[in-house]
């Protein structure tokens, strides 16, 4: 793909830039910790918007009106981004009992969640951290339903999907999609795969020198149509989507470098 040459030119201009100060490191760095704490969970269904999330997460100021799980989730995200950055760091293997790890900061404290239709919702148990035990489906933006992967072959798959990341040697930002598309193809967990499959994303391109992608919750539908795409044979208006958001987070830093440059 040509956005692959445009990726590498705008991560080699960044790179030209680091190290950044720590000022402008830390600028950076709450800017996309807020943007992507609020699209994610917003993509699932919560309702606090970018300012409320953002007075939250910086001030510990809340809104009427919220729930309690809610902030919870902004909370649990902000910190397993906050723990994606030592695990950068410190370069860990990208293992199974990583993923876990990463569910279970993400659900931290929720025991239920709602599932079923609006209006005859039902509260589910689940655990952080542990696959699936009950076969689990969606309905689609066509409306159709599809269904995961079996819980009895959730870890065969996730087993083959470990393999896989550390041997491939596509594009880090294919590369980062795929392992996207793969994870939500499997559902290992009985609620946020799709939270998770972004952070894992987002671990892929952090560790190759990238930055981290936000899908944006305006994009959801694009969003959840590529996904449909990918369940159908054909990944590549995924990984196009991915890219394209990539070359967009790439942008956005470097100008607010440029800014501080000048």
């Amino acid at each position: 793909m040509v956005i692959y040459q445009e990726l590498n030119k705008l991560k080699a201009e960044l790179d030209n830039y680091r190290p950044l100060s720590p000022e402008l490191m830390a600028v950076i760095y709450d800017k996309i910790k807020i943007e992507w704490t609020y699209h994610s969970n917003a993509i699932e269904g919560n309702t606090l918007t970018l300012q409320e999330t953002s007075f939250f997460l910086q001030h510990g100021l809340t809104s009427k009106g919220k729930t309690l799980l809610e902030y919870l989730e902004a909370q649990n995200h902000a910190e397993a981004i906050d723990w994606l950055q030592n695990i950068t760091k410190q370069q860990r293997p990208i293992t199974e009992g990583l993923i876990k790890e990463l569910h279970t900061l993400l659900l931290r404290g929720i025991e239920h969640v709602l599932v079923g239709p609006n209006g005859n919702k039902i509260k589910k148990r689940i655990t952080p951290g542990a696959y699936k035990l009950q076969p689990n489906h969606v309905l689609t933006v066509d409306g159709k339903v599809h269904r995961y992967c079996d819980p009895i072959g959730v870890p065969g798959e996730m087993a083959k999907l470990i393999t896989w990341l550390n041997t491939q040697k596509s594009h880090p930002v294919e590369a980062a999609a795929r392992a996207h598309y793969r994870l939500v193809a499997i559902h290992p967990f009985d609620d946020g795969n799709g939270r998770v499959a972004r952070l894992l994303m987002n671990l892929l391109l952090m560790r190759a020198g990238f930055l981290p992608v936000i899908i944006k919750n305006e994009k959801r539908e694009d969003y959840y149509r590529a996904l449909m795409e990918a369940d159908g044979g054909d990944l590549e208006p995924f990984i196009s989507l991915i890219a394209h958001e990539a070359k967009d987070s790439l942008m956005m830093v470097l100008e607010i470098i440029r800014e501080n440059n000048n």
